[in-house]
């Protein structure tokens, strides 16, 4: 299931993909408080590690960048995808209820949201696109360039514990990943727990983006197409999309 969730606002800091988080955060604990407390809350004063069940992909259109800032003239859109039928109708809900939200110092207010149509594998292999960059990284924490001979590996071993989260079971079988013209992107998250890394506080991954085939049960590759691929889903990477079969 896919969403498309519309934004105005007239700023937004160069790194906001915790932003959009507490967003998504904000609208399920709206609609389902309990859900969200289970989701993010591991206990009183711990967040909970789990595999959340989603990805997605943030897009600005018609904006400035000056002063570590965004400033928006057009809108910003919000895709979101997940397998959890439950979970999305709960996010949707919230998003219509809540309609502005706010994050330090930044105001977003929902302009629309829609259910958008998304197209499954129904067969062993998909020519897919990435909406988002994938990111992959090994048992040591290095993030991973797509010619480390570790990296399907690794991609995998992401892909069979987001699917034992969300689907309670493993692969059916192990997916093979081939690229097709993807290229490398260094993508950075901002956040005060990242302080110790540097004197920006950033965090700099190697990730990757562009057009693959992907194999694997025709189950596994439709949970995985709703789910997303590798690492820091839940941050919005990850986003893939069918090209065709």
């Amino acid at each position: 299931m896919e969403l498309l969730v519309i934004f105005k606002t007239k700023k937004l800091p160069r790194h906001h993909q915790f932003l959009f988080a507490s967003v998504v955060k904000s609208a399920l604990s709206n609609s389902n408080p309990e859900m969200q407390k289970k989701m993010y809350q591991y206990s009183e004063n711990q967040a909970n590690k789990m595999m959340r069940p989603f990805t997605g992909a943030i897009y600005l259109n018609k904006y400035i960048l000056e002063n570590g800032e965004f400033s928006i003239q057009g809108d910003v859109r919000l895709t979101m995808s997940s397998p959890d039928a439950e979970f999305m109708l709960y996010l949707y809900n919230g998003f219509v209820q809540q309609q502005c939200f706010k994050y330090q110092s930044y105001e977003l207010t929902l302009e629309k949201i829609q259910i958008l149509p998304q197209k499954l594998p129904k067969s062993n292999r998909a020519l897919m696109k990435t909406n988002s960059p994938i990111i992959v990284k090994n048992s040591l924490g290095k993030y991973l360039d797509i010619d480390d001979p570790s990296y399907v590996t690794e991609l995998n071993y992401a892909a069979n514990e987001c699917m034992k989260s969300i689907m309670g079971r493993s692969l059916y079988e192990p997916i093979a990943f081939t690229p097709i013209s993807m290229r490398k992107k260094v993508v950075q998250l901002k956040h005060d727990k990242f302080a110790k890394l540097n004197d920006k506080g950033i965090l700099y991954m190697n990730a990757h983006e562009g057009n693959f085939i992907l194999e694997g049960h025709p189950e596994d590759l439709s949970i995985l197409t709703q789910a997303g691929l590798g690492f820091r889903r839940a941050l919005f990477f990850g986003h893939i999309e069918m090209i065709n079969e």
